[in-house]
């Protein structure tokens, strides 16, 4: 099962969001449930402490495929630069990973409805240090696979728990000394299924 990205700078109503979190909660335990609306209710910075305390999943893992939460981006400028970036290949549904050996892996992201996906944006997946906080992180790294502005985007993941993973996307120079003009853009990943197999591309 996959799920919708969740948008949490919009105000909907309890209608339009119940969908969307039925999703979600169906899939997840009561305190990873917790977990969630915790982490929703938090500002950016917030985020980055949680994130902070985390520690990144070993490579061989995460062998699975993830439901999106998009989490706060900030001002309402923010929100509409990352809400069109995260849509620009049509809605985005979520990641999937596979390990390739102990130490590197590789993933795609899903975009489109559960019932006619679309396969795009494949990365390369290691260890490797964090662009958020100090320490490792598990990185997602689009550089090699892609071209364009996606090139700029480099994903990060440390561990929430056994179903669940805190992501940081960092979007701008990979240059260490031009950081400042990185923009951080944290998600949620939660387990909904196996991931494809290598040689599948829908």
């Amino acid at each position: 099962m996959n799920a919708s990205i969740v948008d949490l700078n919009t105000i909907p109503t309890s209608s339009e969001t119940n969908g969307c979190e039925a999703e979600w909660r169906r899939l997840l335990n009561a305190e990873d449930c917790q977990t969630v609306d915790h982490l929703k209710a938090l500002e950016r910075f917030e985020l980055k402490m949680v994130y902070h305390e985390l520690v990144p999943p070993n490579i061989s893992n995460v062998d699975a495929e993830y439901g999106a939460v998009l989490l706060s981006q900030g001002d309402r400028f923010s929100t509409s630069i990352v809400r069109k970036m995260f849509s620009s290949k049509g809605p985005w549904l979520g990641k999937g990973f596979r390990p390739i050996t102990e130490t590197a892996g590789e993933g795609y992201n899903v975009f489109g409805t559960p019932a006619k996906r679309k396969i795009q944006l494949p990365m390369d997946t290691y260890i490797a240090g964090s662009n958020v906080v100090s320490g490792t992180a598990f990185v997602l790294d689009y550089r090699k696979r892609n071209r364009g502005a996606i090139c700029w985007l480099r994903g990060e993941l440390r561990v929430l728990s056994d179903d669940m993973l805190l992501g940081m996307g960092t979007f701008g120079p990979w240059k260490p000394s031009l950081k400042k003009l990185r923009r951080t853009i944290p998600f949620l990943l939660y387990r909904t299924g196996p991931s494809l197999p290598a040689d599948s591309q829908s």
